[in-house]
């Protein structure tokens, strides 16, 4: 009986140690550092001048970049260009992307990690494939939260696979279309506005002037009568419209009507003669801006500073003179490039402001003392 009980109790702690042993192992294994795992994409570095296509699932409609004769574009948005910095930094992160420890296995634990499927309601992971121009598959990857915000080392999984990763190497995806472009379309302040005009399909017109580049205020032109013009400060604010002056929305122009006689046309002349126009039209609710951007010599106002000769160096020396307005010609070059042929949704402050009426700038002439008079009357 002894040696019975012995025999026993000996298999029952080698049962319970062998237990302990496969929790432990369990345990470890999510967060060990995989042996031999490597990168993730074997192979990828020596093809990713083949990717010819980014598609990324933010768990809605998604979208396309694709890689067109001169650069990449959204496809959906009628291949508008994307910053191509963003577009490399991606390609090269998937490349380089180094699977250093294995992860969770249990599903239910992915969305702490963010590895959800991209339409999950919470915890959602980005999905993200690079093929080639046959559309094949060269990568293929769920992209999860950072370790750190702001950090690099980033949790992923393979589709269709449990096992999730803790990666080293940067992969930082734009979830929406409008992260990977330059959303800003123009940065002319209001000191360099001297004459906005605006036209209205009706025939409304009105043109506000500042008379001195000194002076800071806008003046209102063609009062009528009975009225009188908005303090300055009401009206100074249309100044500043062009001002880091951003999109919300970007589609083609050739797909949208923008006849003159049926749309607003705001124009802005500058002192250093640059000419910004915009005409803006109503589309299934919506209102889209189309830009025109030229220099015109002619309507620069004010002293335009010329380069001096070096010390020692005369007029003859000196060779063909620099362009005193080189400047004003690489902005419009630089805002016509970006804009020319495409139509956008601007944020609703700015295109209240560039859609302004004649009465928005002009109120009833009445003495101030019989203006408050009316105004206790009221109350």
């Amino acid at each position: 009986m002894k040696r019975n009980s012995l025999i026993g109790l000996a298999v029952a702690a080698g049962v319970v140690v062998v237990l302990a042993i496969l929790v432990v192992e369990q345990r470890t294994s999510e967060t060990r550092p995989a042996a031999g795992a490597g990168l993730m994409f074997e192979g990828l570095l020596g093809k990713v001048n083949s990717v010819a296509s980014i598609e990324v699932d933010d768990g809605g409609d998604g979208f396309t970049l694709t890689r067109t004769a001169e650069s990449w574009g959204i496809a959906e948005k009628s291949n508008y260009p994307v910053r191509f910095d963003l577009v490399k930094n991606v390609i090269m992160g998937v490349a380089e992307l180094e699977l250093v420890a294995s992860k969770t296995k249990d599903p239910a634990r992915h969305g702490a990690l963010g590895l959800n499927d991209p339409e999950a309601e919470e915890g959602a992971s980005i999905g993200l494939i690079l093929a080639d121009d046959t559309g094949a598959t060269l990568a293929n990857l769920l992209v999860g939260k950072t370790v750190r915000a702001g950090g690099e080392p980033r949790y992923v999984r393979r589709p269709n696979e449990d096992q999730t990763w803790l990666s080293k190497g940067a992969v930082d995806v734009g979830k929406k279309p409008l992260d990977w472009v330059e959303i800003m379309l123009t940065e002319i302040r209001h000191d360099r506005v001297r004459k906005i005009a605006f036209t209205h399909p009706d025939g409304d017109r009105s043109v506000l002037e500042r008379m001195d580049q000194s002076d800071f205020d806008f003046i209102y032109m063609d009062i009528p009568d009975g009225m009188r013009a908005l303090d300055p400060s009401k009206l100074n604010s249309v100044g500043g419209a062009l001002a880091f002056l951003s999109m919300r929305d970007v589609r083609s122009a050739s797909t949208l009507n923008f006849d003159p006689t049926e749309a607003v046309v705001t124009r802005f002349d500058t002192w250093d003669g640059v000419v910004v126009t915009v005409t803006s039209i109503d589309v299934d609710g919506k209102k889209w801006a189309q830009f025109e951007v030229e220099f015109n010599e002619s309507l620069v106002i004010g002293k335009t500073s010329e380069a001096e000769p070096s010390a020692g160096e005369s007029d003859e020396e000196e060779g063909e003179p620099e362009d005193p307005y080189a400047a004003q010609r690489e902005e419009v070059s630089t805002i016509s490039a970006r804009t020319q042929g495409w139509a956008y949704a601007l944020d609703d402050n700015k295109i209240n402001q560039l859609r302004r009426r004649s009465e928005d700038f002009v109120e009833l002439n009445v003495p101030d003392d019989e203006a408050a008079e009316d105004l206790r009357t009221n109350e």
